[in-house]
């Protein structure tokens, strides 16, 4: 990440913008489950898969590097949720199954009969992306 923040310096002119843009790894994922059109209720939580954390930390290191190199001063840093939505649960696990990113079992919140009960309503994945925006020195 070192060299492509290096290569983002070499191109912006000075005072560009770059936004880095990453999936939040320190706080879980939610698997939520439709309650009404457009609203819905957290019935479990996602972690993060040890690799990503690790992938996750190399960058935060290589962003810290970037700055202090004096290549880029932040502007602005915050988060944002961003929903994946499933037509049912099924649809929901075969996604986490072939995430690298989570791990492939959500921990419940929502008891077996009614994750049962809810099999076939639609569910969403929840999951928190941070950014910043840096400007060009």
């Amino acid at each position: 990440m070192v060299d492509a923040l290096k290569e983002a310096h070499r191109i912006l002119r000075p005072r560009g913008i770059l936004i880095d843009a990453r999936p939040e790894s320190r706080v879980f994922a939610h698997a939520e489950h439709q309650v009404a059109k457009g609203k819905y209720r957290s019935a479990g939580v996602i972690a993060t898969a040890r690799e990503e954390l690790l992938n996750d930390r190399t960058s935060d290191r290589s962003v810290a590097k970037a700055v202090g190199s004096g290549w880029f001063r932040s502007r602005r840093a915050g988060r944002f949720w961003h929903r994946v939505l499933f037509e049912d649960r099924p649809s929901l696990q075969r996604y986490l199954n072939d995430h690298l990113r989570f791990v492939h079992r959500v921990r419940w919140t929502a008891d077996a009969p009614k994750r049962r009960k809810w099999e076939e309503d639609p569910w969403a994945i929840r999951r928190a992306v941070r950014y910043e925006v840096f400007e060009r020195i």
